[in-house]
């Protein structure tokens, strides 16, 4: 028996196992509604029902919720929901509705917290937000410090030129300190170095005289040569620790300057605009009541962080909807800047919205390769290189770009520092100390506070083959270039939270905010699992524990898309043929859902990639586990057959079949054969199939694909006839080709549908069935219905062939014709001989023609 692995060991990579607290394993009493384990007091939360606190969340997006802000349906489908996903009924509401007519004459409220539900105030009051339309914010209003024409107008650009100057010299007077501060303390830990060595040198030379114990100088020289070598590695390694150090001093205060900076920009801008305003209203004929005048002190401080009002699919539909804005900015990108003015004036000169704003300022710094920036230290600061100086020495990162053009462009915009599951995270890995340390952005769009991350959205590398003349013929070149991924472009904080852990909980921009244990417990999830729409069809936590031998784990996807996955092992020492065929997928409708049955007990890496092209052979990661087998070895499954997925392909669409029963590739056969049937909107679709045994038994069935019969075809349907002859797993794949025939005759076949059979128990009958030709359409076979037929028999044939003119038989070289009885039916009483051989029906279709074309096929054995 395999022992299981105790909890209680601490993995060397020190990632065990915060989460084995969360994950026990309780008999089944107080039970929770979501995950069906056991609710200690301590952790309770009932609703008439018990959830844990971590189960407490949306059904339809996972959001960590509250007995505040829950909704529970028992109407639809009994759950808990957010008030974004919480089942409606649908009606019809207008202006006299119950509640409606209040709600529109209520005073309109205009800070957040003053309609969030708190001791202060319980939230009932209504306000206009109450109707809670889809698109309750109009993405098209105006910015919240102005247009480009408002700059203009106001003088903006101009005032922004002289602050900038004023700036520049702040700048270069804090890199000067900078580089004069690098440059004194290593010139002191070389001097310093320098006495250390000469005066270790000398009582060398002093023991060796003392003690005569070295007479020669090579010996002398040897041992000078070696201690030269010590402390040339003692100063690399006090150099290299005295940079980091200095580094992160300079970062520090290079990033405090931009925040200086940028506050001062808001403000000019704030007061720029509040003149221009007076004196627009003085100018009018109208009261000046008519056009109220801003507060310089609210235009000037950013708004307090809280959950946004709105979600991203409501600020926009698809990234397409930025393509002039995109275009435009590609070419700012090619044109160099000397300062930050003009640069940000030609990037919005075509903005009207906050969210445009901010979109050519995410594009300008993801399509400008800046890490190819050849900057030396002595660069004039009124270059375009030394306009992004900071990028290149390091002391400025993308965020303090960001900002620093937001606050340029009249956005308010915040570092935020945290912990995120980047670059050498696993799941359920211990965050701790500096490791893991990352920052991002968050832009306030039109009242709300978005998540936007240029670094992560410029990162994505992508490789494209390439030939290259200067290399040999057949020599492929890997060329890399940046592709912005689109995740990190307003982000709701429900799919943030996965990546990003802020230090300052308000900065989650949740209703209800997480703990680090409870970040740490979630799943690692990338960019591609959003961006290609697919969803946990369930809350899942990063650690999976094995029932009954295996972990299902459901994704809901929006398309039929590719998938792949690694299955690793924590323990190297096993072998990785052992992991071979430990994965299975299925496709069943719009849910991917993956079964992972590892083959000892121990710890494993289970990561999901995605494409949405099936013809690409790049797969992008998408979410990833951490999988446990605690279990006896009367647990363990045995493997899987080795293909990649199970259910429908593209290919089945473009031929025009769809499955009308058995959905679900994973098909359970006991005793009884299986009737499989597809609808078909194509009629001339050439269809074909293979049919595997995968084991676990030998056998001595040379061909298994005669236990599939196509039973019935029309122009509508078809249904295959399947038996299983033994134990075991079986693999049934439905071919198809759409297309004509190629110039030698020969069809080339997809695959459209892939079965898993599960045989629990043998088929009664375990004979094998006749083989339907292509030309078998319309036709029912009433007897032989075994493919098998005795030697020296009288058999009897009779099929119903409603598009056939004449019937017959050939037997060897012997035709034998039936005989038209009624309804379509054929008959004809055939004696087999007493050699083996094929026995193929035939049936005349064209009454003008004297052609045969062969219906089914028949073994004499």
């Amino acid at each position: 028996m395999l022992k299981a692995h105790s909890e209680d060991q601490v993995s060397s990579d020190g990632d065990s196992d915060i989460c084995d607290d969360l994950d026990r394993r309780p008999p089944p009493q107080d039970p929770c509604y979501r995950c069906e384990k056991r609710v200690y007091p301590v952790e309770r939360i009932d609703v008439g029902v018990l959830f844990h606190r971590r189960c407490f969340r949306c059904r339809v997006c996972g959001l960590q919720l509250s007995l505040r802000t829950f909704h529970f349906d028992q109407e639809n489908d009994p759950d808990v929901y957010c008030k974004n996903h919480v089942p409606r009924f649908v009606g019809t509401i207008d202006g006299d509705a119950l509640g409606v007519r209040t709600a529109l004459n209520a005073p309109k409220v205009t800070k957040n917290n003053e309609f969030r539900g708190s001791v202060y105030n319980p939230a009932w009051q209504f306000n206009t937000s109450a109707l809670d339309f889809p698109n309750h914010r109009d993405k098209n209003s105006r910015t919240s410090l102005g247009t480009y024409q408002d700059f203009e107008k106001s003088g903006v650009f101009v005032a922004q030129s002289v602050l900038e100057e004023k700036q520049k010299l702040e700048e270069d007077e804090l890199y000067a300190t900078l580089k004069t501060e690098k440059k004194t303390k290593l010139e002191r830990i070389e001097k310093e170095l320098e006495i250390e060595k000469e005066r270790s040198v000398r009582e060398m030379i002093d023991g060796f005289e003392q003690l005569k114990k070295y007479k020669d100088k090579e010996t002398l020289e040897t041992e000078k040569r070696k201690l030269e070598a010590h402390y040339r590695k003692k100063k690399e390694e006090r150099v290299r620790k005295l940079m980091e150090r200095l580094s992160a001093d300079a970062k520090e205060s290079v990033s405090k300057l931009i925040e200086k900076h940028s506050k001062e920009m808001l403000v000019l801008i704030a007061k720029r605009l509040s003149v221009g305003e007076k004196m627009e209203i003085v100018n009018e004929k109208d009261e000046p009541t008519t056009k109220p005048e801003r507060s310089l002190e609210d235009m000037s401080q950013p708004p307090p962080a809280c959950p946004p009002e709105v979600k991203r699919s409501q600020l926009f539909k698809s990234p397409e909807e930025f393509e002039a804005i995109d275009n435009h900015v590609f070419n700012i990108a090619k044109t160099e800047y000397n300062t930050f003015t003009d640069l940000v004036k030609d990037l919005i000169v075509n903005c009207e919205t906050d969210l445009e704003k901010a979109r050519a300022i995410f594009r300008w710094i993801t399509w400008k390769d800046l890490n190819l920036l050849d900057i030396d230290e002595s660069v004039n600061p009124e270059s375009p290189m030394g306009l992004l100086r900071g990028i290149k020495y390091g002391t400025e990162s993308y965020h303090d770009l960001f900002k620093r053009l937001c606050s340029y462009a009249g956005l308010y915009c915040e570092v935020i520092q945290g912990y995120s599951k980047g670059a050498g995270y696993r799941p359920g890995m211990r965050i701790e100390g500096n490791k893991f340390r990352n920052c991002w952005t968050a832009v306030n769009i039109t009242g709300s506070w978005c998540f936007i991350n240029c670094n992560w959205g410029a990162r994505h590398v992508k490789g494209q083959q390439f030939k290259s003349r200067c290399h040999n013929i057949g020599e492929d070149v890997q060329k890399f270039y940046y592709k912005c991924d689109e995740f990190y472009f307003v982000t709701d904080p429900e799919d943030h939270i996965y990546q990003h852990y802020p230090d300052d909980p308000k900065w989650q921009l949740l209703e209800c905010p997480i703990t680090l244990t409870e970040f740490i417990t979630l799943p690692v999830v990338k960019s591609p699992f959003f961006n290609y729409g697919l969803r946990f069809s369930v809350h899942y936590d990063c650690i999976q524990y094995t029932q009954n031998g295996i972990v299902v784990l459901q994704l809901k996807i929006p398309n039929l898309l590719g998938f792949g996955y690694t299955f690793e092992a924590k323990d190297k020492s096993l072998n990785s043929s052992r992991l071979e065929g430990r994965v299975m997928l299925r496709i069943v409708g719009h849910n991917a859902i993956f079964t992972v049955a590892p083959p000892k007990s121990g710890r494993y890496f289970f990561t999901i990639y995605a494409k949405d092209d099936w013809n690409s052979e790049s797969l992008q990661s998408a979410c990833a586990f951490r999988i446990k087998c605690v279990e006896n070895r009367d647990a363990i499954k045995s493997p899987f057959p080795k293909v990649p997925f199970f259910g429908p392909t593209p290919m089945m669409s473009r031929c025009g079949v769809m499955a009308e029963t058995h959905i679900d590739p994973l098909v359970y056969y006991s005793h009884d054969d299986i009737a499989c049937t597809f609808k078909l909107e194509n009629r001339n679709v050439k269809l074909s199939y293979t049919y595997k045994y995968y084991g676990p038994w030998d056998n001595e069935i040379p061909d298994f694909q005669r236990y599939v019969f196509i039973k019935q075809r029309d122009d509508n349907s078809v249904t295959f006839q399947i038996r299983c002859p033994l134990q075991g797993k079986y693999v049934l794949s439905i071919l198809g080709e759409n297309s004509p025939c190629a110039e030698d005759g020969s069809i080339t076949y997809d695959c459209l549908f892939r079965y898993l059979i599960e045989c629990r128990q043998p088929g009664k009958d375990k004979r094998p069935l006749p083989r339907a030709c292509h030309r078998w359409l319309h036709g029912t076979l009433l007897e032989p219905v075994c493919g098998d037929i005795p030697l020296d028999k009288q058999v009897t044939f009779r099929v119903r062939a409603p598009l056939a003119n004449d019937v017959a038989l050939l037997l060897g070289d012997i035709w034998f014709h039936f005989k038209d009885i009624h309804d379509s039916i054929w008959e004809g009483s055939v004696t087999t001989g007493k050699q083996p051989c094929k026995a193929k029906l035939y049936a005349k279709l064209d009454k003008d023609r004297s052609r045969f074309s062969p219906l089914i096929e028949f073994q004499v054995k």
